[in-house]
């Protein structure tokens, strides 16, 4: 039976990054994380949700604020599209200019997007705190993008690193990494992680009360 995609998400947010990359490792899938330069604004908090996908580019060369505004419209749209437990996964080439910031971030929270994945650079760091809106970035610039940054596509396959991301894949972030669960594949990762969730308590509270690893791997099979 296909999981409703709220309770499929909700059920991802309380596993942790390493036991799904233990399930998909266990099931021989690939273990498709994202680089380690993407950093956390809240390290403590994880976020789950169904990729909404960005591609931008440079506006080279730049142009002024009245045909920037134009060029920018169709990104700013993206905001009203948002649906809830989406993530936002925004890539673009390397350039200087802020590639989100609060307001648009204000926008997608209240259209229940519960964070976003920003291969890019981040500005109105201190708004975005204020909020609790956890967003992965690359990198800073206090830069705005009107003029000089423009979106070519949406809810297209984007990569990062060596990850291709697709509209609809299951974004799993927190201090540890950021993993991508194809959607086909999400629903049996899910039952395998949380199996092995519940392996982990049982060989965890064995190994405080002294029992060894091996000893609890070879009766529960994970560690």
């Amino acid at each position: 039976m296909s999981i409703p995609s709220a309770e499929l998400c909700a059920r991802y947010r309380r596993l942790y990054v390493p036991a799904v990359c233990d399930a998909l490792y266990w099931m021989g899938l690939r273990e498709q994380v994202l680089p380690s330069y993407l950093r956390p604004l809240f390290p403590e908090q994880r976020i789950a949700g169904l990729a909404h996908t960005v591609q931008g580019a440079p506006i080279e060369p730049w142009v002024k604020r009245e045909p920037g505004i134009e060029r920018i419209t169709s990104y700013l749209q993206v905001f009203e599209d948002l649906t809830p437990d989406s993530v936002l996964v925004s890539v673009t080439p390397d350039t200087h200019v802020g590639h989100l910031g609060e307001l648009c971030c204000n926008s997608a929270r209240q259209h229940g997007c519960v964070g976003a994945i920003l291969d890019g650079n981040l500005r109105d760091i201190e708004g975005i705190r204020d909020i609790g809106f956890q967003v992965f970035y690359r990198d800073l610039s206090p830069l705005n993008a009107i003029g000089r940054w423009e979106m070519v596509a949406s809810q297209v396959p984007v990569t990062i690193g060596d990850v291709t991301v697709h509209p609809g894949d299951v974004i799993l972030a927190e201090f540890d990494g950021i993993l991508v669960i194809p959607r086909d594949d999400a629903e049996r990762v899910l039952e395998r992680a949380e199996e092995i969730e519940g392996a982990e308590k049982l060989v965890r509270e064995e190994m405080r009360e002294g029992e060894s690893p091996l000893a609890s791997l070879d009766r529960h099979g994970y560690i």
